[in-house]
């Protein structure tokens, strides 16, 4: 069986979406040593007036949930299965436009060029129990959620809206100097990487001075279904 996967890992997810900036590919990397907002502390879930399924306006390759567990992601897994193999094996039938045998449940199909291909619903879990990824209330109508990396954490702002998720990436300049006004800001040296790594620890002043406008960009919304 062919897998077409969209995704690799958790990760690479975040920066396939959403950090499409252009200081991933300078010689300069920040991130932040701790969770932001600075001083907020973590939650498990947003409001239950938020709860809900939220679809990409631009397809249902995407969806994101929020409940009282937590967040998760919702992909769609493209994979294919051969005609000649569903023919030779008595484990996979084909009925009115339906495959069977994959799972469970039967899933829609559409044969091209001597295969069958389907899509495999996949949920991540990005936000809850046991997860190191740290959601904090920014406001009442808005969260940061902070994507642990190996390093620190890298922020993405979730602000909800008439009935819409806007989801918004972590930006900045290849030189960072929007966070010159951070006084500690540790670099780290690691072998044989060209790039340098900028771990972020603003007090509650700095990060309030901070112009949130300016590292939050790149928007994308979702639809509440």
């Amino acid at each position: 069986m062919k897998k077409y996967p969209f995704v690799a890992t958790l990760f690479q997810l975040f920066f396939c979406l959403f950090v499409f900036f252009p200081a991933t590919l300078a010689q300069k990397s920040f991130e932040f040593a701790n969770i932001l907002p600075v001083e907020a502390q973590p939650i498990t879930s947003v409001a239950p007036q938020f709860f809900g399924n939220y679809e990409s306006d631009k397809g249902k390759e995407f969806t994101y949930e929020f409940n009282d567990k937590g967040i998760f992601l919702k992909t769609i897994n493209i994979q294919a299965i051969s005609q000649k193999t569903i023919r030779e094996t008595g484990k996979y039938k084909v009925q009115n436009g339906y495959l069977f045998g994959v799972n469970e449940d039967s899933i829609p199909c559409f044969f091209e060029d001597s295969n069958y291909y389907f899509g495999v619903r996949n949920s991540i879990q990005l936000v809850g129990a046991d997860i190191a990824n740290q959601l904090c209330l920014n406001s009442p109508t808005s969260y940061i959620l902070n994507s642990k990396s190996e390093h620190g954490f890298v922020p993405m702002l979730l602000e909800f809206k008439n009935n819409q998720l806007i989801i918004s990436s972590f930006d900045y300049d290849a030189e960072g100097t929007i966070f010159k006004k951070i006084k500690d800001q540790q670099q780290l040296v690691l072998e044989n990487n060209p790039l340098s790594i900028y771990l972020l620890q603003p007090t509650l002043k700095e990060w309030q001075k901070t112009a949130k406008k300016e590292i939050f960009r790149n928007p994308r919304v979702f639809i509440k279904q």
